[in-house]
């Protein structure tokens, strides 16, 4: 009887612990594969079949492409101070921007976290020039430096669902490094 009573115990604890690592994110950490980016003071990884890119975009600090097909991509953006310290007002501030357009569709806004911390996702469709479309997803953060952050994934919309891990990926391991210094002013 006491023998069945201790591999309760243990199991019991293993389902606690296994809960616990995947709540923290801890979990994250041995299950997530790819190369790693680390530069401008954040880190993420991407998939192994992707590459690092330059990006022009403002407040673009980190970028990566699908190495074979370069119309699926994730940009890491800063956002600049004067769209507030809020992520909820930043986004609306952006999003004020983005419904000018004709060409912007809105999908889907969503209160959400990763990690425990608090995002945004704000999913939607841009109609291109040239008669594409492509889907977005904008995961606005706020992280430990009080600065906002943009993980803007961008893809086909054909091409979505099948590439949605490759953002999971890098969002689920977005985080800033030890030496993060901010890479816009701060106005008081």
């Amino acid at each position: 009887m006491k023998g069945i009573f201790k591999t309760i115990i243990v199991i019991v604890l293993l389902v606690i612990l296994a809960f616990a690592a995947y709540s923290s994110g801890l979990l994250d950490t041995f299950t997530a594969t790819g190369q790693t980016y680390e530069s401008n003071g954040i880190t993420f990884q991407y998939p192994d079949s992707w590459t690092e890119a330059n990006c022009v975009s403002d407040g673009a600090i980190g970028a990566v492409v699908d190495s074979n097909n370069s119309n699926i991509s994730v940009v890491i953006q800063q956002v600049p101070s004067e769209y507030g310290s809020d992520i909820q007002n930043a986004f609306a501030v952006n999003d004020q921007f983005l419904s000018q357009s004709s060409n912007y569709v809105n999908i889907q806004e969503i209160n959400s976290s990763i990690h425990n911390q608090s995002v945004v996702m704000h999913r939607y469709l841009v109609n291109e020039p040239d008669g594409s479309q492509k889907e977005h997803v904008a995961t606005w953060i706020k992280m430990k430096d009080n600065k906002i952050y943009v993980i803007l994934f961008s893809t086909p919309v054909n091409s979505y669902e099948q590439e949605r891990s490759s953002y999971d990926l890098v969002a689920g391991t977005f985080n800033l490094t030890n030496n993060n210094t901010s890479l816009f002013p701060i106005n008081i």
